[in-house]
């Protein structure tokens, strides 16, 4: 055969076999998702369908683009897997070379998987919507308690109050193992549990408090789970700790936990006592006001009656504990049971005495043109506590698809006050006694009517009463009344609220993604207030008749009856949403007072727009655009006079008005906590065409304060947070600035009108080391300015607050740490600027073996006794002086069981 036929021959077998290959070969491309959206690095697995058998493996890319190819042989099998979803697994039967196959993941399936540490352990790991924290990661061993160990996690930021957030956003509820006890009234869980038995710390983002909403609800909630040790779950354990003052225990703190978790029951028992500052409740309103007004299905959240004389003492950028002179008690009790899958029952109790005792000296300037006038007041204010409150939950679940939620409170709220006032050199004694009463009963049915939509209705009940009895057996008044012959002053007030409120939502996520949300609502409200102020006669008087003057008394109820719809719809895309919302809604409203009437309909239009945008991998930016309407509330309708404190007497508008106001919020947010480099930048603008402002006439010895409707105020806020991790000083450093501006009206008898423009600047600068060493620092500076400038004048206050913390570990059994404060009061005209400075030092030793850890505590080592800050509002300046917690060294001990 010649060579060219030869050519000729091998060139067509060489057709025909790869002829042959390619009809071999078969190529599966795809694109994996989830509600639209692109989901990368999902396993995507080829095998045989007879016995599973790996044929060919890959991933999806960041497009959720993937593509496989192999030789065809029979029939195959493609699998999907990715953590947090349901795998899938799909029969091909190739019929063409290149065969498309798109799939919907959906949420579910292994939620973690088993931990494999390749390198050093990271105090961080990030999943789709939890961020995990691992403890041992920043302890320093001076941690008494979750929120010690809280307060020393970039991106957790903890109030002074004990609040949580996480950026801009409050935690929901910290949760133990999944389960949660106190809602929004955490901080009884974090300020008195140990960190001993905690292993990680859950930050969980886009959280639902509805499990099912789960996967559906468009949520931006944050809530904390703690997660325990093994060898602290399914058993018995808890603390005992007891610390007193060295010399004659005039100082004390005492505390006991108990609890266990285990997946049928959880069980956490609480009693503590002490007189050293610590408050051991800190707030009850959070344990009875719990729920999330924005959530769906969720109605009369923030429902309850006013408080009308609120003596609580103010502090400002201070601890609190260092003037808390107090006696507190508490006990509470707390259980989560789940006798079958489908019952869980919530039973929490608590009851708590309190003895607080404050002491406060006070010079008030009045300096308005023609009237000027300066007032003192020697204060020592004993308040005198006694809560009783339970809450039982109930949650039934008769399908994987249904839940019947109750919940309800009972509580009794009473407290006793008692003020010795010296005010302008003349002395009186001030008493308030309040003896309130609470039941709230709310039943909540959802219902998940597929994969992606659910209904949820809700219907509550609330009662309340908050009497208050106020007297003062002195007569400052002799220029209101006109009379001399008044021994005492007394004023009764009855507080009644009844509220009944029904809601029904419909929530709906589609296939690419969009979100809608309606609902209906309707409420009945019927607040009554009742108050009577009397002026008592000396014993010389001629007529030994009490006086009630009429402008001074009110007998009035308030009728309100509102139907709303609430209608949001998502528009999601790959990298930005949008979401238009209208609320509208019928308010029936009537107000009698003695034998007047009066009624209105209004007609309230609530529209809004927000929207997400994914600038790029790690920034996001969200904008809200709002219009609203809403009612004056109770106290801002008060027809006539009541008295509010030794000086103040307040009246409403006795008229009805609908407040309306826009405005727009920008948040720009720049990747996440557990980044080198973390930021946040938030700016809002809102103007109030209609807002509720006041009239004052002042005087010496009383002010007379009017409500009144007033017209176009703004507010315009900056704030800034920026964390960044400096890897040559190995530490965070974390930058903090704010500024808020407004713009209104007030008006002053005999000045008229006048125009207001209240600036204030906040900037904070701190570090906190993560040396890998025995010795670790946290310092921070901050700087706080307050001006008001009005018809030319501009008074200006600027007060600064510093801290140096240090913490030396020698070895895992001792450890020192040292605490200095210093508070910088501007200068007011006739007062220099103050600077106070304050140290406490511990000294910690653990004997792990007996799981015994023993302190010793010096407090205020400089021996402050008292500090004087200063301030300003619109009409005044003043400055308060309070006394302090002396010099004292206390030894304590914690055992662990």
């Amino acid at each position: 055969m010649s060579g060219r036929k030869i050519r000729l021959t091998v060139g067509c077998l060489g057709l025909c076999l790869l002829s042959l290959f390619t009809q071999a070969q078969v190529a599966i491309r795809g694109r994996v998702s989830l509600n639209g959206e692109a989901l990368p690095s999902v396993r995507v697995d080829l095998r045989l369908e007879a016995d599973s058998q790996m044929l060919a493996y890959t991933f999806s890319d960041e497009r959720g683009n993937y593509r496989l190819q192999h030789a065809q042989t029979e029939k195959l099998m493609l699998q999907f897997r990715a953590l947090g979803f349901e795998p899938i697994s799909l029969r091909v039967v190739p019929t063409q070379a290149d065969t498309l196959i798109d799939v919907q993941m959906q949420p579910g399936g292994v939620q973690r998987l088993q931990e494999v540490i390749v390198h050093a352990k990271q105090p961080y790991r990030n999943g789709r919507d939890t961020v995990e924290l691992s403890v041992n990661s920043f302890l320093q061993g001076d941690e008494r308690n979750v929120e010690d160990l809280l307060r020393k996690i970039p991106g957790i930021n903890v109030g002074t109050d004990g609040s949580i957030k996480i950026g801009n956003k409050e935690v929901e509820k910290v949760m133990v193992e999944g389960d949660d006890f106190f809602e929004k009234g955490y901080r009884l869980l974090t300020q008195n549990m140990s960190v001993q038995p905690l292993e990680k710390i859950q930050v969980l983002q886009r959280y639902s408090n509805n499990k099912q909403l789960k996967g559906i609800e468009n949520s931006d909630k944050v809530a904390l789970n703690l997660q325990l040790k093994d060898d602290s779950k399914n058993q018995w354990m808890g603390t005992v700790g007891l610390q007193g003052s060295a010399i004659d225990l005039k100082y004390y703190q005492a505390s006991a936990n108990l609890m266990n978790f285990s997946k049928r029951s959880k069980y956490y028992l609480l009693a503590s006592a002490n007189n050293n500052g610590h408050d051991a409740v800190s707030s009850i309103n959070h344990l009875i006001q719990s729920g999330s007004a924005n959530e769906p299905g969720q109605i009369g959240v923030d429902v309850g009656t006013p408080t009308l004389i609120d003596n609580t003492p103010n502090l400002p950028y201070f601890d609190y504990r260092r003037t808390n002179f107090n006696n507190d008690k508490l006990v509470s009790l707390n259980t989560i049971l789940n006798p079958t899958s489908a019952l869980k029952i919530k039973w929490l109790g608590f009851v708590n005495t309190t003895k607080k005792t404050f002491y406060r000296n006070t010079v008030q300037e009045y300096n308005l043109e023609d009237i000027q006038f300066s007032i003192t007041e020697n204060y020592e204010f004993t308040r005198k506590i006694d809560n009783y409150f339970t809450k039982l939950e109930l949650q039934y679940e008769p399908s994987a698809s249904a839940m019947l939620n109750y919940t309800g409170t009972l509580g009794s709220l009473n407290s006793n006050e008692l003020g010795e006032l010296v005010f302008n050199n003349v002395a009186s004694l001030e008493t308030t006694k309040n003896k309130g009463h609470l039941t709230n009963h709310n039943l909540t049915y959802s219902r998940k009517l597929s994969e992606r939509e659910a209904l949820i209705s809700s219907l509550r009940f609330i009662s309340q009463q908050s009497p208050v009895a106020y007297s003062i057996n002195q007569y400052y008044y002799q220029d209101l009344f006109g009379t001399d012959s008044v021994s005492e002053v007394q004023q009764q007030i009855a507080n009644n609220l009844r509220y009944v409120g029904a809601t029904s939502h419909y929530v709906s996520r589609q296939k690419e993604g969009n979100f809608l949300e309606l609902a209906l609502r309707s409420t009945y409200q019927q607040q009554q207030l009742n108050s009577q102020l009397q002026l008592l006669p000396t014993a010389e008087a001629a007529q030994q008749m009490v006086v009630s003057p009429p402008a001074f008394a009110n007998d009035m109820t308030l009728s309100l009856f509102q139907t709303s719809a609430i209608g949001k719809y998502t528009v999601k895309q790959r990298r930005w949403e949008l979401t238009p919302r209208l609320q509208a809604g019928m308010v029936h409203s009537r107000l009698a007072n003695f034998e007047q009437q009066k009624r209105k309909n209004d007609l309230q239009l609530s529209p809004g727009l927000s929207a997400k945008w994914a600038i790029h991998r790690k920034g996001r930016l969200e904008t809200d655009l709002f219009f609203q309407q809403q009612n004056a509330t109770l106290p801002e309708l008060i027809p006539n006079y009541y008295s509010s404190g030794v000086r103040n007497f307040v009246k409403g508008m006795d008229n009805f008005v609908n407040l309306s106001s826009s405005g727009g919020t920008l948040l720009y947010t720049y990747g996440n906590m557990s980044d080198r480099f973390f930021a946040r930048v938030h700016i809002g603008h809102q103007i109030l065409f209609d807002y509720i402002g006041t009239e004052s006439e002042l005087n010496p010895n009383f002010n007379l304060v009017q409500q009144r409707l007033l017209k176009n105020k703004t507010a315009t806020y900056y704030k800034g947070e920026l964390n960044y991790y400096l890897k040559s000083l190995h530490g965070n450093m974390r930058l903090d600035v704010g500024f808020n501006r407004d713009d209104y009206e007030t008006l002053v008898t005999g000045l008229g009108s006048r125009q207001i423009r209240s600036n204030t600047y906040d900037y904070g600068l701190s570090f906190r080391s993560s040396w890998k060493s025995s010795f670790n620092i946290y310092t921070s500076y901050r700087i706080q300015s307050n001006s008001y400038r009005t018809d030319g004048t501009i008074n200006t206050l600027t007060n600064s607050q510093a801290f140096l913390h240090l913490f030396l570990n020698l070895g895992s059994d001792l450890q020192f740490s040292l605490k200095n404060e210093s508070y910088r009061f501007g200068s007011l005209p006739q007062q220099k600027a103050q600077t106070y400075y304050f140290s406490d030092f511990s000294v910690f030793y653990e004997l792990k073996k007996y799981k015994t850890r023993f302190d010793i505590t010096a407090k205020n080592i400089l021996n402050t006794r008292s500090f004087r800050n200063a301030m300003l509002t619109d009409i005044s300046r003043y400055t308060t002086e309070y006394r302090l917690f002396p010099r004292y060294v206390s030894f304590g001990v914690d055992y662990n069981f």
